[in-house]
């Protein structure tokens, strides 16, 4: 009894922040010609209320947090997954409802709607040619989809509990990485099946799943486990993958320091408490952005989010700066020019979060966003259509 009246607690109080709470939403969507877009951020929302929702953030810092339902008059939907800019349109992922909604990027007008007709749920988009794409899926399948049409043109079903969470085309391949530790799927772009499918032995489990991968300057693929090193360290390693031969050519070892540690420093990486990673690399692709928590104070064993940086060629990493203030990292961006944004949640208890602006010379803007931000396009990245 007690759960069933906190969550509806939870639902009325994420309704009523959405019908009071307009302090910075004033006017009508501008045009680009008066003001340009500069990021979106996708907002999850609280699960089963249908409050996900786009927020646009505007060069001159104006912010519409809720600018699908203003431009449509409906809301968008339940849990937003991701964002992909395919073709002049943005394809927001929606694995509550099931469904792919297809925006206008300047007036935030659903132009269309990719529905699933059977069971599933849609995480992460990668386009594989001019008119179709892939969708990553939880359900033990993937998902192959018109991005002219917005239909689905297929659901490829695979092994039992072989979900699949981020996704990266490169050249002929897609890879896919699973969330419960089975490994990297890869497949080719011709042959996207259960039969066609290798599985690299990098095992990427829960508390990694939210770490993007990442393909660097030099056509490499990184991507983020956790685990324990020969020394029975606890770590975060970075998994330098070649796509062309499918195998491991490099491991960076990050071994969380504990209090007592002779070689914990000020802001070494340190252990505490369950944490989600988010990752992101910069616009030249030479240097990936991730958290950890970082030490502050050695006696005492206390630390702080961060955000730390690996280098692509020298494999160093270091402290770029701390988040002060920030608690729930639920998603993290990387400008076109070097930025560090993060999406903060707050104290994930259903109330909008903010999108802060982490400067490397130590100071800090922020704008109120949705409900659960958990991850930030930027405009600058559009690009034309795929071929």
């Amino acid at each position: 009894m007690m759960k069933k009246l906190l969550f509806l607690w939870l639902f009325f109080a994420v309704l009523f922040a959405a019908c009071t709470d307009d302090d910075d939403n004033g006017g009508e969507i501008p045009m680009p010609e008066v003001n340009k877009v500069k990021m979106i951020v996708v907002n999850e929302g609280l699960f089963n209320t249908g409050t996900a929702d786009i927020s646009v953030v505007y060069e001159d810092g104006t912010t519409i947090w809720n600018a699908f339902e203003r431009a449509n008059g409906v809301p968008m939907g339940d849990v937003a997954q991701s964002i992909t800019y395919i073709n002049g349109k943005y394809f927001v992922a929606l694995n509550g409802s099931g469904k792919i909604e297809v925006v206008e990027p300047e007036t935030f007008k659903s132009i269309g709607t990719i529905l699933y007709t059977q069971k599933g749920k849609p995480r992460f988009m990668a386009p594989i040619n001019d008119t179709v794409a892939i969708v990553s899926d939880i359900q033990g399948q993937l998902v192959r989809v018109n991005t002219s049409d917005y239909s689905v043109i297929e659901y490829i079903p695979l092994a039992t509990n072989w979900g699949v969470e981020k996704i990266v085309k490169i050249g002929d391949k897609l890879f896919g990485a699973n969330p419960a530790g089975k490994g990297i799927a890869v497949f080719d772009i011709d042959n996207i099946s259960e039969a066609g499918k290798r599985i690299i032995p990098v095992l990427v489990k829960d508390n990694a799943k939210t770490s993007k991968m990442h393909l660097d300057k030099n056509n490499k693929l990184w991507v983020l486990t956790t685990g324990t090193n020969t020394q029975k360290e606890s770590c975060v390693f970075w998994n330098c993958i070649d796509p062309d031969t499918e195998e491991v050519l490099d491991v960076v070892e990050i071994p969380f320091l504990k209090k007592g540690d002779p070689n914990l420093k000020i802001d070494s990486p340190m252990a505490g408490g369950f944490l989600y990673y988010r990752s992101d690399i910069s616009g030249d692709k030479s240097t990936i952005y991730f958290s950890m928590n970082a030490c502050t104070d050695v006696e005492n064993g206390t630390y702080q989010l961060a955000v730390f940086e690996l280098n692509v060629d020298t494999k160093a990493y270091k402290l770029y700066r701390k988040t002060l203030g920030v608690t729930n990292m639920y998603g993290m961006g990387v400008s076109p020019d070097g930025e560090v944004y993060v999406c903060d949640a707050i104290d994930y208890a259903a109330q909008r979060g903010y999108l802060r602006h982490f400067y490397a010379n130590g100071s800090e803007t922020a704008v109120k966003v949705g409900v659960y931000p958990r991850m930030i396009w930027f405009t600058e990245n559009e690009t034309p259509s795929v071929k």
